[in-house]
């Protein structure tokens, strides 16, 4: 069975210039919660308590290494990085939960389904209309030409599996190591 961690980072009013969605995948969970948890133990003195690594407070070194574990891991990681001010290209009709469903569908279509596949998302919907609807288009969009299983969950960060954190780091990698990438819709 495979894994899929969703997650966003920025929003799509007016708070940040960027919102990122994206997904890592794992086909042994277990394996990526333990490589986290030897760096978290590791360099606990540098990490502090935080629930999170964050990207852009992390020493390079550190990072470094989380990365190279999660190198050595069986994993796919996906970024779509949506320029806000490409807003009125899209027809979204002011509805913020239209355009993050529009986005986070472009992120489905560069996933693969090759086996059965949970996918956890970050809880972001109020509605169980909006969290169906969320679902409908995503599953729509996701490449699974040989109709695996596929479940998708929807849970507040805290009470998921650390992939998340990962994705928040590789959120702070992108912006603040890398070069940015952005994606046009």
């Amino acid at each position: 069975m495979n894994y899929i961690y969703i997650d966003e980072s920025g929003d799509l009013g007016k708070g940040s210039k960027y919102f990122i969605i994206g997904a890592i995948i794992v086909d042994d969970y277990i394996k990526l919660e333990r490589s986290i948890t030897k760096i978290r133990r590791k360099f606990k003195k540098e990490l502090g308590n935080f629930q999170e690594i964050k990207g852009n407070k992390t020493k390079n070194f550190i990072i470094k290494k989380l990365l190279t574990k999660v190198n050595s891991l069986n994993s796919e990681i996906f970024i779509i990085v949506f320029d806000k001010k490409d807003k009125y290209k899209i027809n979204y009709k002011n509805d913020f939960n239209v355009l993050y469903d529009i986005i986070a569908s472009e992120l489905a279509k560069e996933i693969k389904i090759t086996k059965s596949t949970l996918i956890i998302v970050d809880t972001c919907k109020p509605k169980k209309k909006l969290v169906n609807n969320f679902n409908q288009r995503f599953l729509d969009k996701i490449n699974n030409s040989k109709n695996h299983q596929i479940n998708i969950i929807h849970q507040k960060i805290l009470l998921i599996k650390k992939g998340y954190r990962l994705l928040m780091l590789l959120y702070g990698l992108l912006f603040n190591i890398w070069n940015i990438i952005i994606v046009s819709l």
